[in-house]
């Protein structure tokens, strides 16, 4: 089928049913509903598109005003294709139709069985995919330089991912250190715990009683956090945990960790693409003196007051106690549990305070980076592609739109 003859179908329609040699069907089925510049839409087409869209599955409640507005939009592209010099072959369409149907599990002639059985006629899905294919061609053509993703788009667009997720979780935290309980007491803690949320216990009670996290004030409340942005320990623990469940005790070197899942939600993702996280964060220590946790607490949310995210840091990092500094960037997957979990929380420049043995660790996370495959940075550079050029699509069909004569018959 070429762009030419589609085009001439398109326009004929409604000369051959006014025509002398049929003035019985210009009166019925076959009378021009609407002319758009020099192409018709009569109400056959209409009534078969509808048809088509019932078997895509459309839902519009104005299914033939919605079957309208998307006639007159194929035909405006028709003919932009035609002045452009844009045609479709035989080959192509067949070939397009037949990756349609297998879409669909279906072959291109179960295809065609199934639109005959529902009272679509071949030519009329025909038209609808050859349509499609000389629009796409036309816009790669006019537009594809303009819509391809720079690499600043694509590191944008992979920072993205590294803090989203299809599912969302809000956690709760449970922290228990092993100072001043011990280990055996605290783990025996941690246990009592668990079997009490299980049994219906409210989670924000024993977070006020026994956490010793600053989330302890908030009922233990850590946030909204996508799956992906907590370290591979905490990911692995809540792994299958839904809405109200508690997580086993997740040990770390100062204490014993509780996480429950207090509420879920699905964010959209039109597609799914695997990201390892990477971070570089700053970590200043300021131990436990003659004043103890409230002391510390002090000094903690003076510096927080006074950080500018990450800058300057690396100097002033001596002046804090051992295992202070920056670091990375280093993979999620080999941060330590505890300061993943904290960073888990944070956006860039923000900062956040976790409890460790005798002391405090304020932590600032300077950067996340997302690093994808190969393959999987080519695949979002497609959907980017994709997205830009429908948002151009968009705006050249509103520029046909508004140059065009279209008249309700």
């Amino acid at each position: 089928m070429s762009m030419v003859w589609l085009v001439k179908r398109i326009s004929l329609i409604g000369a051959l049913i006014l025509s002398m040699v049929l003035p019985s069907l210009a009166q019925g089925s076959f009378s021009i509903a609407y002319r758009v510049n020099e192409s018709v839409i009569s109400n056959f087409d209409i009534d078969q598109r509808v048809k088509l869209m019932r078997f895509l599955g459309a839902t519009d409640q104005n299914q033939r005003q919605a079957a309208t507005e998307a006639l007159i939009e194929d035909r405006l592209k028709a003919e932009a294709a035609q002045a452009y010099g844009v045609t479709v072959d035989d080959s192509a369409l067949a070939q397009t139709i037949e990756s349609f149907a297998q879409q669909r599990n279906l072959t291109s002639r179960s295809l065609m069985a199934n639109l005959r059985r529902a009272g679509v006629a071949r030519t009329s899905f025909e038209e609808f995919m050859a349509v499609s294919i000389v629009w796409r061609t036309l816009l790669r053509a006019r537009y594809g330089q303009q819509a391809a993703p720079s690499e600043i788009d694509l590191n944008a667009q992979l920072n993205t991912y590294a803090v989203s997720s299809t599912s969302t979780i809000q956690i709760g935290e449970i922290i228990l250190p092993y100072l001043g309980r011990g280990q055996d007491a605290t783990v025996a803690l941690a246990s009592q715990l668990i079997a009490e949320l299980r049994n219906g216990t409210s989670f924000s009670k024993l977070a006020q009683e026994y956490s010793r996290a600053p989330s302890a004030a908030n009922g233990g409340v850590v946030g909204w956090v996508a799956r992906n942005r907590l370290p591979a320990q905490i990911g692995a623990a809540i792994r299958g945990l839904r809405r109200g469940q508690v997580s086993e005790s997740i040990f770390i070197p100062s204490g014993v960790v509780l996480i429950m899942v207090l509420d879920e939600r699905t964010v959209s993702r039109q597609i799914e693409i695997p990201v390892n996280v990477n971070v570089t964060y700053a970590e200043l220590v300021i131990p436990f003196g003659e004043g103890g946790n409230a002391e510390a607490s002090r000094q903690a949310d003076r510096l927080r007051r006074s950080l500018d995210g990450c800058r300057g840091l690396s100097g002033r990092a001596a002046d804090f106690a051992s295992g202070s500094g920056v670091f990375g960037p280093v993979s999620l997957k080999n941060i330590d549990t505890a300061v993943g979990l904290g960073l888990a929380r944070l956006d860039p420049r923000q900062s956040t305070v976790v409890s460790a043995d005798n002391a405090l660790r304020v932590l600032v996370l300077c950067d996340r980076v997302s690093e994808m495959s190969v393959e999987g940075r080519a695949r979002l550079r497609d959907q980017l592609f994709t997205q830009n050029l429908g948002a151009l699509s968009a705006g050249f069909l509103l520029e046909l739109r508004r140059n065009s004569v279209i008249e309700r018959k």
